[in-house]
């Protein structure tokens, strides 16, 4: 007030933050800050509490506090190891993987499969490997069926392959390995996926690999051109109906249902 400025007294608040006096009545109300803040929680769905707000953000995505906005989760630059063997591209709530050859992009899109022909030996004694099948096997193909080593070509020393249970077996063995835990986020199924047919290599006359162990195979051999991911990927679509498009598919979800991600309906 005046001039030159002069501060005024402090006026008491008759009302505490998140609540304004009734125009009649006087008494403290509950604000809603949902109606009364233009362009809060943009992105995400705003939820009015007593004396504040809740944003809930969809998947992939986070509450910024300073823009109270939801912002998308860049997972390339996040998440640890992401799109190992690739590079990961991402998209709004999302992201991919490109991979390069000899790596085969999973169902969802989340991972790179290493699907390089390689060499698989089937017993593992004192440090070494030994009894080599004769057939060429990828990395997955060897290591989470029976094998015990693997090598990428016969010149290269064989690896070990991982142990059950562990984080190693379970990377390369199942489907959704590659994301943490995230609550906004349904759990990962551990899908084990049948590797893809493996270029350049000749599937053997016999329609099955037969392996040293008694179990059946859980790992066939695809047709050699992978053209019905429907039929191949029998998980894909959960809640709806899987589409087969040229090179790769779509999901029409249930009624009442809606698509998440690119293979599960919720």
């Amino acid at each position: 007030w005046g001039h030159p400025c002069e501060m005024c007294p402090a006026q008491p608040h008759p009302c505490r933050r998140g609540f304004i006096p009734n125009i009649r009545t006087g008494a403290c109300q509950d604000v809603d800050e949902c109606q009364a803040i233009p362009g809060i929680c943009q992105g995400g769905n705003c939820i009015n509490t007593v004396g504040s707000f809740e944003c809930k953000c969809p998947a992939g995505h986070k509450f910024n506090e300073v823009t109270q906005k939801c912002d998308d989760i860049d997972e390339c630059s996040t998440i640890p190891g992401i799109c190992d063997g690739g590079e990961c591209s991402n998209t709004v709530s999302s992201y991919f993987c490109k991979c390069p050859p000899g790596f085969y992009t999973a169902p969802d899109g989340l991972k790179c499969i290493d699907v390089r022909p390689g060499f698989c030996f089937s017993t593992l004694s004192n440090g070494r490997c030994g009894n080599q099948l004769p057939q060429p096997l990828s990395k997955m193909q060897c290591c989470c069926d029976s094998g015990r080593c693997w090598a990428s070509a016969p010149a290269t020393a064989p690896e070990m392959c991982p142990i059950r249970s562990t984080e190693e077996y379970r990377k390369l063995c199942t489907v959704a390995a590659v994301l943490p835990a995230r609550p906004d986020l349904p759990p990962a199924r551990p899908d084990v996926i049948p590797p893809p047919f493996i270029p350049g290599v000749q599937p053997p006359p016999h329609p099955e690999i037969i392996y040293p162990s008694r179990a059946p195979p859980i790992h066939p051999i695809l047709p050699v051109n992978l053209t019905d991911y429907c039929q191949t990927f029998r998980h894909l679509c959960r809640n709806g109906r899987c589409i087969p498009t040229p090179g790769s598919y779509r999901c029409e979800c249930n009624k009442g249902f809606q698509l998440h991600g690119r293979e599960e309906c919720l």
